[in-house]
């Protein structure tokens, strides 16, 4: 999974940020590497999973595989997934930062679980308690077609992040707009078409802008 940050200023014209107009890339700082997370394992074990940075958690459910990318993140990271099989299937949970895999944590218990947290060896530094839950809190869910690469841009009035990952897949989009009420986007594009897209934009449990069919698809709502 790739994430990238990109500053952005709100296109010319009358019709100003997500109306018509394009954003464009603005000459800014490159940010630091940020997190994902790969569930892998026996396909089709189901899970649930508590994630968190040093600003906002999320808890989210669903089977293996799945990829969970968190734009605008804020280390260090931390992940608790729970198996919510009695059975001895595999659940494994990979963290990565930039490019490289940082932690892979497994089980093969019943209902067991399987943590990790970066940076890895320098527990000064990692998070020790869960934030508060994100306020607000909204994902991108791509929910296929499976196993597809896509890229996407995930962008708010004010800043931008490049992703490249597989679905199933969630995006969290943390502090969007620093919090206050705004526009978000998301723009998606496939790099392997094994069919047509479905996608979900979600803010607070709401589903509020959907997306079926076709190799692209931009999908735009307002926070509250």
């Amino acid at each position: 999974m790739l994430v990238l940050g990109l500053g952005l200023i709100a296109g010319c014209g009358g019709g100003g940020f997500g109306a018509g107009n394009s954003t464009s890339p603005g000459s800014t700082p490159n940010i630091s590497q940020q997190t994902s997370y790969r569930i892998v394992g026996d396909i089709g074990t189901p899970f649930t999973a508590t994630l968190s940075n040093t600003r906002s958690s999320w808890v989210l459910s669903g089977a293996i595989p799945m990829s969970i990318v968190v734009v605008n993140d804020k280390p260090p990271d931390r992940i608790l997934v729970t198996k919510l099989s009695n059975n001895a299937n595999l659940l494994s949970v990979e963290i990565i930062t930039g490019f490289t895999v940082k932690v892979l944590a497994s089980t093969v218990d019943k209902y067991g679980i399987a943590v990790g947290a970066v940076p890895i060896g320098q527990p000064a530094q990692q998070l020790t308690a869960f934030a508060a839950h994100a306020n607000p809190d909204v994902r991108f869910y791509v929910n296929g077609p499976n196993v597809t690469v896509y890229n996407a841009l995930i962008e708010d009035e004010t800043q931008g992040n490049v992703v490249q990952s597989r679905a199933p897949s969630v995006i969290l989009f943390d502090s969007p707009n620093m919090n206050n009420s705004g526009r978000v986007d998301g723009i998606f594009t496939e790099v392997q078409g094994f069919g047509p897209f479905s996608i979900d934009l979600v803010i607070d449990d709401a589903v509020v802008a959907e997306a079926r069919g076709g190799s692209s698809a931009t999908l735009k709502a307002n926070t509250p």
